[in-house]
């Protein structure tokens, strides 16, 4: 205790440091109007982009308000905006700039864009502003669209003229975040230089996301301690059980369950942060809402223009917390961390995966880090695609319960557990459904073929617990929607026979030779590497196991889908899907070379090492 302790001060402490320094460098909040308005800004359309120079921009109504509580006001702030009055005629509207109710200057627009600048006064006597830009004429452009239209906004930046700190009210949040989560690691029973790395680590990378753009603003603070609080209490209690059980937790485990820990917290304040783009999570939200309005049938639209099935399993899923939030952006809020927790829990099983299967728990605390680190893994959370992405988290409790001893025809209750987990990834998720209903049978045939006498009955339990859990789906839900893949199958083939492109006017070669770009884009190159090394060793080894097998099996599923999609326009997300068999195999080979030492310790150390950099940049990159 004395250690969580003394881990909580210092996780406090340095909360405040680190919260003080990042909003010092931050340069003040920016938008450069490529997404939607943060809802600081009020009196902003939605963002829109000029089809003939890719410029995006926003229009303005007759006033636009920001309202910054907390500001701090000891020393002058500079609004510098970058606009245009986008008038169809000459008539170009003055600005007249507003702070705090007071008018301070009047500057006339031109038809071009130009960076004008607004002094906001220093007043060391109050925390907060209220900032107002004001036009003198609006307009509207037609019958069809009825809006007032202010100026056309390309940025807008507010920059201080000296030191300044946060608002006072996020420090004491995010010192209690930074304490709780200290305390939390500690308590797993890692080192002291652990410990204190986890503290230091959490809290600089809490700073700069609470420092960053609106956030000091808003109330993510207040989410962050909640959030922290949560997951300390859950990391107590797992420390507490393992406690009490006749072999404590490895270091391994420990850092799996920390990694995890700390992963899950920073996802979240990224995908609440007032500046994260909303994406397609708006759109899930209406969906949300007809789930709980009881519509539990409906169809979307892919690129493309194909229409497909739109499994409800998240919004179910999500259902029983639905009182929690308000409709409309609350929804949006409680989908997203449902996804994010998912996505958690399964980090975790792939811990257990390949300590357990290959007795490798240097491995399975890598394959953590790394499946949280590849690129695609949070790019699908951040873009929207969170269906997608709950449904990937259940194919990895699938694969769990694949690779377990106890997974055999006699032992009814895991083939039941595994009959459930797939019925609901498959109602989660279309392409899930198509790549893990293909998987599921090719473990089936691996496990038979290559495994020997000791995995004949496992095979039986996965061939009839995938062939169950496909009737289950399709009679509860797919076989709603005869008439739709009616019509798009058939469009398909006529597609496909022809060699039409898809949505962004690829044909088949063009598909073929980009695969390389996008693994590097979607899973990163060393991941690659380590996967490949991985590979070579489960091979030399002559590996006939579970774990070995039902990872090969995912792996061909999602090559094959591959294939498919580079023949067909047909998009079926492999590349998603291959993560985690890419993580299992890559720690693998992470491990093998580490263990080497010299010269291939070297070298997986740079891989490593640049798989983070990669990961980091990428979960930064959607705020900035």
């Amino acid at each position: 205790m004395i250690r969580a302790a003394a881990a909580a001060l210092l996780g406090a402490l340095a909360s405040a440091v680190w919260l003080a320094l990042f909003y010092a460098a931050g340069g003040g909040p920016r938008t450069e109007f490529n997404i939607d308005p943060p809802r600081f800004v009020s009196g902003v359309y939605p963002a829109e982009r000029d089809r003939l120079t890719g410029l995006t921009f926003a229009w303005t109504g007759p006033e636009v308000g920001l309202r910054l509580p907390g500001l701090d006001r000891r020393v002058p702030w500079t609004l510098t905006i970058r606009v245009r009055s986008g008038r169809p005629d000459a008539a170009n509207p003055s600005l007249t700039f507003y702070v705090d109710g007071t008018a301070v200057r009047t500057q006339p627009t031109t038809a071009d864009f130009e960076e004008m600048q607004f002094v906001v006064p220093a007043r060391p006597e109050r925390r907060g502003a209220t900032l107002l830009l004001q036009s003198s004429a609006t307009f509207v452009p037609g019958p069809g669209d009825r809006r007032q239209l202010g100026v056309m906004l390309d940025s807008l930046q507010l920059r201080p003229d000296g030191l300044v700190l946060p608002p006072p009210e996020i420090f004491g949040p995010a010192m209690l975040a930074g304490a709780a989560l200290a305390a939390a690691i500690a308590l797993l029973g890692v080192t002291s230089g652990s410990a204190i790395g986890a503290a230091v680590l959490l809290s600089a990378a809490q700073g700069a996301v609470l420092a960053h753009g609106f956030a000091p603003y808003s109330n993510l603070a207040d989410f962050a301690a909640r959030v922290a609080l949560s997951i300390a209490v859950v990391v107590a209690a797992g420390a507490w059980m393992g406690r009490r059980r006749e072999q404590p937790l490895r270091n391994t485990a420990r850092f799996a369950i920390a990694f995890s820990a700390g992963a899950c917290f920073l996802k979240l304040l990224v995908l609440l942060h007032p500046d994260m783009p909303i994406g397609d999570a708006l759109f899930h939200a209406h969906r949300f809402q007809g789930v709980l309005g009881g519509n539990l049938y409906f169809t979307s639209t892919a690129p493309g223009g194909y229409a497909f099935p739109y499994a409800p399993g998240l919004y179910v899923a999500a259902s029983p917390f639905a009182w929690l939030v308000r409709r409309e952006m609350g929804d949006v809020a409680l989908l997203r961390i449902v996804t994010a927790i998912a996505d958690t829990i399964a980090g975790l099983l792939l811990y257990g995966i390949a300590a357990r299967g290959w007795n490798d728990r240097l491995a399975g605390a890598m394959t953590v880090a790394l499946y949280h680190l590849v690129p695609l893994s949070f790019r699908i959370l951040t873009v929207g695609n969170l269906t997608n992405a709950f449904a990937q988290s259940l194919s990895v409790g699938a694969l769990a319960l694949v690779t377990t001893p106890a997974l055999r025809i006699p032992t009814g209750g895991t083939t039941l557990a595994l009959v459930l987990v797939l019925t609901a990834a498959f109602l989660s998720h279309t392409s899930t459904f198509a790549i893990l209903s293909v998987g599921g049978l090719l473990v089936a045939v691996l496990f038979f073929w290559k495994g020997g006498p000791a995995l004949r009955s496992p095979s039986r339990a996965v061939a009839t617990a995938t062939g169950l859990s496909i009737v289950l789906a399709v009679a509860l839900y797919y076989a709603h929607f005869g008439a739709t893949y009616q019509t798009e199958i058939a469009r398909l083939g006529s597609e496909t026979a022809t060699a039409a492109p898809d949505a962004g006017g690829r044909g088949a070669w063009q598909r073929a030779i980009a695969i390389p770009r996008y693994l590097h884009i979607y899973l990163g190159t060393p991941l690659l590497i380590l996967a490949g090394a991985g590979a070579v060793d489960r091979w030399r080894r002559s590996s006939r196991d579970r774990v070995t097998l039902a990872v090969a099996a995912w792996g061909l599923t999602c090559a094959l889908y591959l294939i498919v999609g580079v023949l067909t326009p047909l998009d079926m997300r492999y590349y998603l899907a291959v993560i985690p068999a890419l993580a299992l195999y890559a720690s693998v080979g992470a491990s093998w070379w580490w263990r080497g030492g010299g010269g291939k310790r070297r070298v997986a150390a740079v891989l490593l090492a640049w798989i983070v950099w990669t990961g980091v940049e990428t979960w930064w990159s959607t705020l900035v």
